[in-house]
């Protein structure tokens, strides 16, 4: 509570300086039926509450934003995230330009959950040119480091991609990307008796681990360090990925993309990972996997300023080092594998100053683990109001 009080009050003294520049508020109320995502499932709502502002001090800009979401059933999970930070955008010339940002933050849970608190540190480098007026290319470079209250799942990452646009008087827009990746747990394999009793309980059944209601599984997301030294482990990924799209007239645009991606050495520490519905989870994320995700999306510009989105995504993924289990926890031999679908619906409806959105999505997700066989529907319904003062033409 004294480092959020720190960020908060930091936070007080740089947006009292001066008149903001640029200020959105949201609100947004979600729900969902399967909010652990697994064979068992869990109801719950979550409120949340953000906001971000921008204010330029050219040529950098102080930016700070944050969130409050409120579960509640679940209402150990519900949390207070915080980023603030300076970027930086220089013009080399009218076609090419760099931009660079720190910042730095964290996300605050309550006690049960409170072993996920942490406090990060990321910085973003990029450059965009314009190689011909309808091509541009991009190369982007980001580093995330972030500090556990458990420190089991401490981690550093670099993340960076190049990606090629192209654009055509056919009203058809092609990208490609290429991507690398590497994250570094920096002492998974600490000895179990320092793992704390909040930690044991949450992977144990509490809400936090498996959710509710699972018990014979094992608990914890680690596996013990025999030799009682802790010791780091990496993950290393590559990925392409690939789009098209293309205008079907003024006002109806259709894309389809796909990305494949590759572990190219390491594997996940964990014994287990889980996705949970809007809360992050510092054992899954994109380093979690191997496999190919496609997708494909309808978009419409309706009257009265509406816009509708379709879209259809299938997805396999395997995960290096998570062995697949039956209910009560035994060994069932290969890794696990999902497959997954998932339907989605966006309507949105813009008006001066706000706009209103409203989202569904339907996931089916099949998993050679029986704890993940899952379906679920995930409802939203939110404002986005959005402030401007002293724009400069």
């Amino acid at each position: 509570m004294k480092k959020l009080a720190v960020i908060v009050g930091l936070i007080i003294g740089l947006t009292g300086a001066s008149a903001a520049d640029h200020l959105t508020l949201s609100f947004f109320q979600n729900a969902t039926n399967n909010l652990f995502q697994t064979t068992f499932p869990e109801k719950d709502q979550i409120s949340a509450v953000a906001f971000s502002y921008e204010k330029p001090f050219r040529p950098f800009a102080f930016f700070t934003q944050g969130q409050y979401s409120y579960l509640y059933r679940n209402s150990d999970v519900s949390y207070y995230a915080q980023d603030l930070g300076l970027d930086y955008l220089h013009a080399f010339n009218e076609k090419t330009a760099l931009y660079i940002s720190a910042k730095a933050g964290g996300a605050f849970y309550r006690s049960v959950y409170s072993d996920f608190n942490f406090l990060n540190f990321g910085a973003v480098a990029a450059v965009k040119s314009y190689l011909t007026p309808a091509s541009i290319m991009k190369w982007n470079y980001g580093f995330d480091y972030k500090n556990y209250r458990n420190s089991l799942f401490d981690h550093y990452s670099h993340l960076t991609n190049l990606s090629l646009d192209r654009y055509f008087e056919s009203r058809t827009t092609l990208k490609g990307e290429a991507a690398w990746g590497y994250k570094y747990f920096l002492h998974p394999f600490l000895p179990s008796e320092t793992v704390s009793k909040d930690a044991s309980a949450a992977g144990a059944g509490s809400g936090m681990g498996y959710g509710k209601g699972r018990t014979g599984r094992r608990g914890g997301y680690f596996l013990p360090d025999t030799s009682g030294q802790g010791r780091g482990q990496g993950i290393q990924i590559a990925s392409l990925s690939g789009l098209i799209a293309q205008g079907v007239s003024d006002r109806i645009g259709i894309r389809l993309s796909g990305v494949r991606q590759w572990t190219v050495s390491g594997e996940n520490p964990f014994s287990t990972i889980e996705e949970f519905y809007m809360v992050e989870n510092p054992s899954s994320d994109m380093y979690s996997w191997n496999g190919y995700a496609l997708s494909g999306g309808l978009t419409i510009e309706g009257p009265w300023n509406t816009q509708l989105k379709l879209g259809y995504t299938k997805s396999q993924k395997d995960f290096p080092g998570i062995e697949a289990m039956d209910l009560d926890g035994a060994s069932l031999g290969p890794s696990r594998q999902d497959r997954r679908n998932q339907w989605d619906a966006r309507l949105e409806k813009n008006f001066r100053v706000f706009s209103v959105v409203l989202s569904y999505s339907y996931v089916d997700n099949h998993s050679n683990d029986p704890l993940f066989k899952w379906d679920g529907h995930f409802l939203s319904l939110g404002i986005d109001w959005n402030l401007n003062w002293g724009e400069t033409k």
